[in-house]
């Protein structure tokens, strides 16, 4: 009796294993409100109407069964990954406002250094050349060189002329 039962489950495992395999070889299943239709027909009208779907199918069997799941799964692979480049392009706004914010105080803060150097550079000069005059003068970039030179030249000169 033990063998008939072991014999029963290898068979019913077996089955299940084909059944399961043609499941997957069916690719996705319709949503259960079409399952529920079918439900109310007979058995001979189902097994009639499925010899008909597959005669139809037969045309198709170069298409792959599994390309609408694939499409499903890859939509929303994008549009997951289209939202983290979102988060990822915010992110990268905010640090990048930071950055100019942060290039902002930090120019402000050397400026502000640079005028309390520079008074303090006049009043010492003026001590020790009390005839002369002396100013310090901060180099900016090579583009903003020209027009920073031109500008500061001509306040040079009046400021030189009014320490003398």
């Amino acid at each position: 009796e033990a063998e008939d039962l072991l014999n029963k489950k290898s068979m019913n495992v077996s089955k299940r294993d084909t059944y399961v395999r043609k499941i997957q070889e069916l690719g996705s299943l319709p949503p259960t409100s079409e399952l529920k239709e079918h439900k109310k027909q007979s058995i001979p009208n189902l097994t009639k109407a499925i010899e008909g779907v597959n005669k139809n199918l037969k045309k198709y069997s170069h298409v792959n069964k599994k390309a609408f799941d694939q499409y499903v799964n890859f939509n929303d692979k994008r549009s997951e990954l289209l939202r983290r480049k979102r988060e990822l392009d915010e992110g990268a706004t905010k640090v990048e406002e930071l950055i100019s914010s942060l290039d902002d105080k930090k120019d402000a803060a050397i400026n502000r250094i640079f005028r309390k150097v520079s008074k303090n550079f006049r009043q010492v000069f003026k001590e020790l050349v009390p005839l002369g005059g002396g100013k310090l003068i901060i180099k900016a970039a090579a583009m903003d060189d020209d027009d920073d030179d031109n500008d500061d030249d001509d306040n040079d000169e009046d400021e030189d002329e009014t320490d003398k």
